[in-house]
């Protein structure tokens, strides 16, 4: 019998959830040793590398990696060939970009130490190309995406602490990455093809290169437009402010990254179950959509709003006094985690497995360029406040254009799940402002860490007692057998 869906996206959660709450803690606690060791300004420079390096990886998929998951979910008999047709063009696609921002590099007048820094970093391009999650997640073998993050993780920051003790080790950084990734994507090679199927190079067919390519183009593109969201406002208060501004703003947008990045798992997981479903079942994958969007809200409502409000001790504990600035940075830039939650829903579990890969282009072009015009007018004068109001508003436009495109599939409503979870958040917040001002002659840590720890345990009764029937329900279905 086959695991009931609810089942299936509880397994591939808890085992991405897993992995990467190991893997992340590992990475965060990196990023807070080499923002301590560069500060300000040496973080700034290697945030900004490594903003442009995103978009090169995303020029190296290509929307492939996406295209390619759909489809091996879709028909599993094909994996083998999908996966060693997509793995060779991503290659050719690597060593072009390569070679193209290389020549780019050599050409314009920047340092030659700022130039050596892009190109070492830059080098991650084949890493990425090599990356085989996107098969793992088609396969629904979540644990072997887990335990690649991890051995990356674990491995990355070891040496990163050996080789990496003073603002002059900058440039071990990216080599660090480069080498460590390329030696644990060779061996998540190596297992895939020895466990799984084997790799046969009889299986490339470049007749139909062409039309994965073609094909996934609007994945492509629509990734090259999310990044905007992720990180143009990096590269331009990189170009348009200094590299404090950018420091300062990515230590907010690291925080806001780890919480996206539990959403991105719980959407990962349940990806490929939409995309084997929508053809088979539509009734009962709107059922199905209804389930995750309603859970979805209730959990990232009260959580944005309790970041917010913890956002002083968030970064002081793990950036210290340095980045004071970016706590008003994170205050605005959590809000972004709700229009996130909505757009992807629409889009990436409604759009992508309807194979409606244009409409989600266009639901995240909107976002886009709305993200672009608002960087341009906003940046300039509010330095980082302006880039984290212009994520906000750029992820609500992409929430309106998906959720109005979405429709052509499913007549799917949010609006009905916002009560409760809004209920909670506000009952919640009302405790917080209610013990904070009774506490105001204790220290600050103080006060904010007991009004937090209240906020928390009041979202969380409040929660169990106004879903109960629904939450209960959701554990019944994973629990059985």
């Amino acid at each position: 019998m086959e695991m009931s869906v609810t089942k299936r996206i509880a397994k591939n959660f808890s085992w991405l959830l897993a992995g990467n709450i190991a893997s992340g803690l590992i990475n965060f606690f990196a990023i807070i040793y080499i923002a301590r060791v560069l500060g300000a300004a040496g973080f700034g420079l290697l945030q900004f590398a490594q903003a442009f390096l995103l978009y090169l990886v995303i020029i190296v998929d290509s929307g492939l990696s996406t295209y390619g998951s759909r489809e091996i979910a879709r028909d599993r008999s094909q994996a083998q060939q999908i996966s060693v047709n997509i793995f060779s063009l991503r290659l050719l696609i690597a060593l072009m970009a390569f070679c193209l921002s290389l020549f780019i590099l050599l050409v314009i007048p920047i340092p030659s130490t700022i130039r050596l820094l892009f190109i070492i970093t830059f080098l991650l391009v084949f890493y990425r190309a090599l990356n085989a999650d996107w098969i793992f997640q088609g396969l629904e073998k979540m644990e072997y995406v887990a335990a690649s993050k991890l051995i990356f993780s674990i491995t990355t920051f070891c040496f990163i602490v050996l080789l990496v003790k003073q603002p002059a080790d900058l440039i071990n950084i990216p080599m660090i990455q480069f080498v460590t990734g390329l030696a644990v994507a060779l061996a998540i090679l190596f297992v895939l093809f020895k466990r799984f199927f084997p790799f046969d190079l009889k299986k490339i067919s470049f007749k139909s290169w062409p039309k994965a390519f073609f094909l996934a183009i609007p994945l492509g593109a629509s990734t090259i437009l999310m990044q905007i969201y992720d990180n143009l406002d990096t590269i331009m208060l990189g170009i348009m402010n200094n590299p404090t501004a950018v420091g300062i703003y990515n230590a907010a947008y690291r925080m806001f990254y780890i919480f996206a990045g539990v959403f991105s798992l719980w959407l990962a997981a349940a990806l490929p179950i939409a995309c084997k479903r929508m053809s088979e079942d539509q009734a009962g994958t709107k059922t199905f959509l209804e389930k995750f969007m309603r859970l979805t809200l209730l959990l990232i409502i009260p959580v944005t709003t309790l970041v917010c409000l913890a956002s002083p001790l968030i970064i002081r504990i793990f950036f210290g006094n340095e980045y004071g600035e970016s706590i008003l940075a994170l205050r605005y830039l959590i809000w972004a985690l709700i229009p996130l939650a909505v757009s992807n829903t629409y889009g990436s579990l409604v759009l992508i497995p309807a194979g409606l890969f244009n409409q989600f282009l266009i639901s995240v072009g909107a976002g886009a360029l709305a993200n672009i015009v608002l960087n341009i007018i906003l940046i300039p004068k509010f330095s980082y406040i302006g880039a984290a109001v212009a994520t906000i508003i750029a992820q609500v436009v992409a929430s309106m254009f998906a959720f109005k495109l979405s429709q052509k599939v499913f007549d799917l409503s949010f609006g009905k799940y916002l009560v409760k979870p809004l209920a909670i958040s506000f009952l919640s917040f009302s405790v917080f402002f209610l013990v904070y001002s009774s506490f105001s002659g204790q220290h600050s840590i103080i006060q904010l860490l007991i009004s937090n720890v209240l906020f928390f345990a009041v979202a969380g009764v409040l929660l169990i007692y106004l879903e109960y029937g629904f939450i209960a329900g959701f554990i019944r279905e994973i629990l059985r057998k």
